[in-house]
């Protein structure tokens, strides 16, 4: 199984409805695909853990490069995995805004500062998201 992790930039802004539908379209695009993972927005970056069969993790990974919605594209991680981090999403969903994330399936206090890192967690994994949390991979609009 093939474990995928890269962060972007949004181009535009993104406004709370239209998080909303990514996120049901992921949702639902993973669940189809047999695809898990864990989708991390901060301030107009993005970092996506993709998690399944290799080939489709990879034909996954590249139809979102070419999506003009992001840019600045950088793998993080591309390795084989023998169990999933994230089994029970098809897609994690984490906005620091309260008023946003209160209302999406899926939210995840990750982000914000004192928040513990979800457990079961590898070492390697565990420091990429806390990496983001911090500040770092996180590709600003510019």
């Amino acid at each position: 199984m093939l474990q995928l992790i890269y962060a972007s930039a949004q181009t535009t802004p993104f406004t709370s409805q239209q998080l909303s539908a990514l996120l049901a379209k992921a949702r639902a695009n993973n669940q189809r695909l047999g695809v898990s993972g864990l989708l991390l927005y901060h301030q107009g970056s993005f970092l996506q853990m993709l998690e399944g069969d290799e080939p489709v993790v990879t034909a996954l990974y590249d139809e979102i490069s070419k999506d003009r919605r992001h840019n600045r594209i950088v793998v993080l991680k591309r390795a084989t995995v023998t169990e999933r981090s994230f089994a029970d999403w098809s897609m994690g969903f984490v906005e620091v805004s309260p008023a946003v994330a209160a209302k999406l399936e899926g939210f995840s206090s990750f982000l914000q500062r004192g928040s513990p890192l979800p457990n079961g967690l590898g070492e390697q994994l565990a420091k990429v998201l806390d990496a983001f949390r911090s500040g770092a991979w996180r590709q600003y609009v510019r």
